[in-house]
């Protein structure tokens, strides 16, 4: 049974990802989306940056939370690889396009990736601590 969790995890993970983000777009262009200009920096704040550090920290808890041991660690390779797979998107946009407002909603996804490994670093040492 341990060994179909740990197989989940990577899996779980990704589907959290695109759940996560099809959930926060949704949900702006149900709500706030008919009042906000298209063009605004409260537009790119709602739409841009806070789906992509929903859905990275989405990655990381997802994760986190099927595997059956290590969970700390687990985060922590989980924040690495979204972080390595945003660094290279990064590297993507700057390169091949002139597109650099992308690089907020990038940082973004790495910032919200670390905000939850610490997180989960935070609860696995309270449950060590009962």
């Amino acid at each position: 049974m341990k060994a179909l969790k740990w197989i989940a995890v990577l899996p779980a993970s990704v589907l959290a990802l695109i759940l996560a983000n099809l959930i926060w777009r949704l949900l702006h262009s149900i709500t706030v989306s008919r009042f906000i200009d298209p063009d605004s920096w409260l537009n790119l704040i709602f739409f841009d940056i806070m789906s992509s550090a929903i859905a990275s920290a989405a990655f990381v808890y997802a994760g986190a939370f099927i595997a059956p041991n290590y969970k700390k660690e687990t985060a922590l390779v989980l924040t690495i690889l979204i972080s390595m797979i945003s660094g290279a998107s990064l590297f993507i946009v700057n390169v091949m396009t002139a597109e650099y407002f992308s690089n907020i909603g990038i940082v973004a996804g790495i910032v919200g990736a670390v905000a939850c490994y610490i997180e989960v670093q935070r609860a696995e040492k309270e449950k060590e601590n009962e």
